[in-house]
C-alpha cells in the first residue's frame, strides 16, 4: 500500500503544481518560476506583492523513537525538557534518544530541496534521513515499527515587504508544525492539500517549526528510512477565494448530466465572517445553479466545501461558468467572488462514468460506475443484477486512470460496476465508518443514475454485493466481509493487509499499565479482522497475494486463510509466485474473474448463503450490520465484543439463539438469506419467541434481569440509551448525517475550534460550521439552526455546558473535572475529581436527541485543550476510546500519561472496565 500512497503523494505535488502554474496554458511550462507563480485567487493580481523566502538552511534535532501513530496522542521526547520550540541550535549538546548510535541525538543542519523564493510564493523540500542509525539492525528484530520515528526542524520564512501579508500555508507529509511559537496541529500529512493554513504574517523573519513524524504506510519500509516534507507558501490574493483543482461534478452521458450534485472549496482570507449567499451561473440559459444549503457562513480564514446543484431544462451543455455572492460579517452589501469556468467531461454509455451523490455527512462525493451494458446480461431474479465493488488502495483517486480501468478486463461479467472513492485517496478512514458510509451511498445512488439516463437495461439488486479491492481496498473489503456480511454474496480480498495493528505493529509506544493498554486495544477492536472471521460463513471468499509482495507481505492473507479455517470455514486462497504488490491485471487473473462470473449469477447463491450453523461477532461498534438478518442493537458492556451462536433446525423454521454479551438484538427480514424463522429459542430457554409472519423487524428481543423477553415498537430509543450511529467508539462522532457543528464556548478557543474544523475538511472533506460565543449574535439560536448533524463543543475552565442528559457522568464542577463510575461489586458508584492544573484536557461523547452524538473537546487551560483536540478522529489506528482524561504528561508520554480512559455503556453511563486514577 505505501509504494501506491507514495506514487500518489509524488503525483499529486506535480500536478497541482503544474495546474498553478499553467492555469490551462500550455504554453508557460518553462517560463520562469517566478513570473508564473500560483495563486490562491489567480484571477487576482497585486502589484504591492510581498517577496517570500524559505530558508535554505534548516537545523534538525532527531530521531527519537515513534510508535505507530502515537504522535496524535501527544509522545515527543522534546516536550520534557519544554518542547522543541525553547532549545536552541547548539552543536555541543546532545539528547537521549533509544535510536542513538551511544544513546544519544545531536544537532545537524540539512540543505532543503527545490528551494524557491519569489513574489508571494515560497517553497521547499525537506528530505530527512539519519544514516548513522544502523536501520537494518533495528529492523531486524523489531520490524517495520523500527523505520518510524521522528524529529524536529527548524527554518525562516522571511517576508520582504511593508505591509502583512496573508499566506496560504501548505504542508505536505506534515502533522504538526509552529509558526512564531503558535502551534498547529494536523498539517496535511497525505498532502491531500485540501484545507492550508491561512495566516496573517508581518514583514519580517517567522519561525517554522516543523515536526516530522515517519509512517511506513505512508512512505514505505526501505533500508535507509527518509522523511519527505514540502512546505508551500502561497499569498492569498482578495477577501476570498475558490479553488479551482476542487471542483466535483458529475459527467454527462448521451446530453444528459448523470447527477445535479456538485462542490467546490471556497476559501475565507479574512479576519471577519463571510456569509456566501447565492450562487449566479453565466453561459446557456437552460444551466440553472443553486446553493445546497445556503445562506452559508466561513469563520476568519475558514475553508468550506460548497455544495449547489446543477440543473438543466434541455440537454446538459458541457461549459458554462458561475460565482458566488458574498456578505462580510454583518454587511447587507453583496460582493462577486471570482468566476469559475466549467467544462464537463462527456462519456459514452458503455464508458466508466462519474457520478455524483451525497455522502450522509450532507457533503458532495462520487464514485465511477460503469453499467451492465453488455447485450447478453440478463438476471433471472426480478431482472436485476448484482453490484461488483472495487475498493481502491491507499493514496489512488477513484477516477485516476489506475482504478478506473483496474476491473477492465472484468466488465464482460454481467454486474454494476461501482468504484466508490471513500471521499478521499485514503478512503476516509481505509474504509471504516466514514468510507463505509460512502461506499453505501455510492450503492444507493446508483437508481439516480438509472433514473437520469433513461436506462431500460437490467435492474440492479442493491442489497447484493461482490468485492473486490487490492491492497488497502482489500483490507477494505476484509471490513465489508466482517462488518456487513448480509450484503456481500461473494469476496475477494486481493493483497490486503489483515488489520491496522498487524500491518505495522505498536510495539514502539510508550509502555503504559496493563488495564490502560487494554482500554486501547479495545478501542481497535472493531478493526482487527483477525478476531471477526467467524462473521463471514457462507460468503464465498477467494484471496489472493504475490509472493513477492514487500509492500503488504503474503503473510496477511496467509494468516486470514489459517483463521478462516480455524473458524471451520473455507476460503479459496491463490498465491501468486514470484509477483509482488501491484501489476497490470492484478484484479484480473483468470481466477478472479472467473470467481467473479461464477458469483454474479445471484439466484445460484445469493438466498443459499446461510449455513444451518453460524456464529457472529458483534464489536462495538455502529459500522455492524446484520447477519442472517440479526441485528445487534446493544451490547450488555462494550468492554469486549459480543456473540450469537445460531442453529436453525425443523425445516429451517426453528433457530436456537446462544448468546454472551447481548442486551438487545431484533431480526431484518429483507436481510436474511435463507427462510425466515418461525420460532426463536434463546440461550437454552424452554420458552420459543413466534416471529410475527409481517412487521417481524419491529420485535426486539431485551434481557431484562437474567431473562429474554420480547417487545414491539421502537419507543426504548431515547436520550439515555445509546443505540444506532452513537455506537462505537470516539469515531462514532464521524457518523453525522449533516455537516459538523464546531462550538467554540469560551473566549480563547476559537483558535481550536477552527483548527478541529480544517483537520475535518482536510482528512475527511468534510463540512463543518464554526459557531463562537465571542461573535455570533445569537449563539444559542446559531448552535440550534442545525440540529440534524453531530455536534464538537469545544470549552474551556467552567464554561463547558451541562449535557442533556441529566445524569451524564462526566462534567465539570467548581474547579474540577468529575469523573463518576460505577461499584460493579458493591452497587453504587464513586466521583474522582480531577482539580484544574496546568495541561489538564479531556475529550469525551456525549448523548443527543434523534441518534446524535456531541463530543466535547475541554481544557483547564489552553495547553490542556489543544492536547485535548489532537483526539478529535483524524488518522485511523490511533485508538480512542470514548473519554479521555489527559494530563500535562500526555505532551512527551502520549497515551501512557492518561489520567482516565474508557467507554460509555448503553445507558451512557461509565462502562465496568475503564482506567480510572
Amino acid at each position: 500500500m505505501w509504494l501506491l500512497s507514495s506514487v500518489y503523494f509524488a503525483f499529486i505535488n506535480v500536478s497541482l503544481w503544474l495546474s498553478w502554474m499553467h492555469h490551462g496554458d500550455e504554453t508557460k511550462t518553462h517560463a520562469p518560476v517566478e513570473n508564473m507563480r500560483p495563486s490562491l485567487c489567480p484571477e487576482l493580481h497585486n502589484s504591492d506583492e510581498s517577496y517570500l523566502t524559505l530558508s535554505r538552511t534548516w537545523h534538525v534535532l532527531g530521531p527519537f523513537k515513534s510508535g505507530t501513530r502515537e504522535a496524535t496522542w501527544g509522545a515527543d521526547h522534546l516536550e520534557r525538557l519544554g518542547g522543541f520550540r525553547n532549545l536552541s541550535y547548539d552543536l555541543g549538546a546532545r539528547f537521549n534518544s533509544a535510536l542513538g548510535p551511544d544513546g544519544y541525538v545531536r544537532w545537524s543542519s540539512i540543505q532543503v530541496e527545490e528551494p524557491v523564493s519569489g513574489a508571494g510564493y515560497a517553497k521547499a523540500t525537506i528530505n530527512l534521513s539519519f544514516p548513522e542509525v544502523d536501520w537494518a539492525f533495528l529492523r531486524s528484530i523489531y520490524g517495520w515499527s523500527a523505520l518510524q520515528y521522528q524529529a524536529w526542524a527548524r527554518g525562516n520564512l522571511t517576508v520582504i515587504g511593508t505591509v502583512p501579508v496573508t499566506v496560504g500555508l501548505f504542508t505536505d507529509g506534515v502533522l504538526e508544525f509552529r509558526v512564531d511559537d503558535e502551534p498547529y496541529f494536523g498539517g496535511d500529512f497525505y498532502a491531500y492539500r485540501r484545507a492550508p493554513l491561512i495566516v496573517s504574517l508581518a514583514p519580517g523573519n517567522h519561525v517554522l517549526d516543523i515536526r516530522l513524524v515517519r509512517d511506513v504506510r505512508a512512505l514505505g519500509g526501505p533500508e535507509q528510512p527518509t522523511i519527505k516534507a514540502r512546505i508551500e507558501i502561497i499569498e492569498a490574493l482578495g477577501e476570498v477565494g475558490i479553488d479551482n483543482s476542487t471542483l466535483l461534478t458529475a459527467e454527462v452521458v448521451e446530453g444528459r448530466l448523470l447527477s445535479p450534485f456538485a462542490s467546490i472549496t471556497f476559501r475565507n482570507h479574512l479576519r471577519s465572517w463571510v456569509e456566501i449567499r447565492e450562487i449566479q451561473s453565466f453561459g446557456p440559459s437552460e444551466t440553472h445553479l443553486s446553493l445546497l444549503d445556503g445562506p452559508l457562513r466561513l469563520a476568519p480564514y475558514q475553508s468550506r466545501p460548497i455544495a449547489f446543484t446543477v440543473k438543466s431544462h434541455g440537454s446538459s451543455s458541457l461549459n458554462f461558468s458561475f460565482n458566488f455572492g458574498y456578505g462580510v460579517d454583518y454587511s447587507t452589501e453583496t460582493r462577486i467572488s471570482q468566476t469559475v469556468d466549467v467544462n464537463l467531461t462527456e462519456r459514452e454509455i458503455n464508458e466508466a462514468q462519474k457520478v455524483t451523490f451525497l455522502h450522509p455527512s450532507g457533503i458532495v462525493s462520487y464514485a465511477i460506475l460503469r453499467p451492465p451494458v453488455n447485450s447478453s446480461c440478463h438476471s433471472e431474479v426480478n431482472g436485476k443484477l448484482p453490484v461488483l465493488i472495487g475498493l481502491h488502495g491507499a493514496g489512488l483517486e477513484a477516477d485516476s486512470e489506475l482504478a478506473r480501468h483496474m476491473l477492465d478486463a472484468a466488465y464482460g461479467i454481467c454486474t454494476w460496476f461501482i468504484f466508490p472513492t471513500g471521499v478521499t485517496p485514503w478512503s476516509g478512514d481505509d474504509w471504516h465508518t466514514w468510507g463505509s458510509a460512502d461506499v453505501l451511498a455510492a450503492v444507493a445512488a446508483i437508481p439516480n443514475w438509472i433514473k437520469a439516463v433513461g436506462w431500460n437495461g437490467p435492474g440492479v439488486a442493491l442489497e447484493d454485493w461482490l468485492v473486490s479491492g487490492h491492497s488497502n481496498g482489500g483490507q477494505g473489503t476484509w471490513f465489508f466481509l466482517t462488518h456487513q456480511p448480509d450484503k456481500v454474496v461473494a469476496a475477494a480480498p486481493v493483497s490486503g493487509y489483515s488489520s491496522i495493528e498487524n500491518y505495522v505493529p505498536f510495539t514502539m509506544w510508550h509502555n503504559a499499565e496493563p488495564a490502560l493498554t487494554a482500554v486501547l486495544k479495545t478501542a481497535r477492536q472493531s478493526f482487527k479482522h483477525e478476531l471477526l472471521v467467524s462473521n463471514i460463513a457462507g460468503i464465498p471468499v477467494l484471496q489472493q497475494h504475490g509472493s513477492a509482495d514487500d509492500n503488504v507481505p503474503a503473510y496477511h492473507s496467509r494468516l486470514m486463510h489459517e483463521l478462516i479455517y480455524e473458524a471451520g470455514l473455507s476460503s479459496e486462497y491463490h498465491e501468486l509466485e514470484g509477483k509482488g504488490h501491484w501489476f497490470d491485471g492484478v484484479l484480473t487473473t483468470d481466477s478472479l474473474l472467473s470467481f467473479y462470473s461464477r458469483h454474479a449469477a445471484i439466484s445460484n447463491s445469493a438466498n443459499k448463503l446461510l449455513p444451518l450453523n453460524f456464529s457472529i461477532v458483534v464489536p462495538a461498534s455502529g459500522d455492524m450490520g446484520s447477519k442472517g438478518g440479526i441485528v445487534v442493537d446493544q451490547l450488555e458492556t462494550p468492554d469486549r465484543s459480543g456473540h450469537i451462536k445460531v442453529s436453525r433446525e425443523d425445516g429451517e423454521r426453528v433457530w436456537r439463539l446462544s448468546t454472551g454479551n447481548i442486551h438487545r438484538f431484533h431480526l431484518s427480514p429483507a436481510a436474511i438469506r435463507a427462510t425466515i424463522p418461525s420460532h426463536i429459542f434463546i440461550d437454552n430457554g424452554t420458552r420459543s419467541f413466534a416471529v410475527p409472519t409481517e412487521n417481524a423487524g419491529l420485535m426486539w428481543f431485551v434481557k431484562t434481569s437474567g431473562e429474554w423477553i420480547a417487545t414491539r415498537g421502537d419507543s426504548w430509543r431515547s436520550l439515555d440509551q445509546r443505540y444506532g450511529k452513537q455506537l462505537g467508539m470516539m469515531d462514532a462522532i464521524l457518523r453525522t448525517t449533516a455537516s459538523f457543528t464546531v462550538r467554540a464556548y469560551s473566549q480563547g478557543s476559537d483558535g481550536v475550534a477552527s483548527q478541529i474544523s480544517r483537520n475535518t475538511f482536510q482528512y475527511f472533506a468534510a463540512d463543518s460550521r464554526v459557531i463562537s460565543r465571542c461573535k455570533e449574535e445569537s449563539f444559542a439560536r446559531a448552535s440550534d439552526d442545525h440540529n440534524t448533524g453531530n455536534v464538537i463543543t469545544v470549552a474551556l475552565k467552567d464554561d463547558l455546558p451541562r449535557s442533556e442528559l441529566a445524569n451524564f457522568p462526566i462534567h465539570v464542577d467548581s474547579g474540577n473535572l468529575v469523573v463518576r463510575r460505577p461499584h460493579l461489586s458493591r452497587g453504587g458508584s464513586s466521583e474522582h475529581k480531577y482539580e484544574f492544573e496546568p495541561g489538564l484536557g479531556a475529550i469525551f461523547l456525549r448523548p443527543l436527541m434523534n441518534d446524535r452524538l456531541e463530543l466535547v473537546v475541554w481544557g483547564a487551560d489552553l495547553s490542556g485543550l489543544q492536547q485535548a483536540s489532537r483526539l478529535v478522529p483524524m488518522l485511523t489506528g490511533v485508538g480512542q476510546p470514548d473519554f479521555v482524561v489527559l494530563s500535562d504528561r500526555c505532551r512527551w508520554q502520549g497515551f501512557a500519561g492518561v489520567y482516565a480512559a474508557g467507554f460509555f455503556d448503553r445507558s451512557w453511563q461509565v462502562s465496568g472496565a475503564p482506567y480510572v486514577t
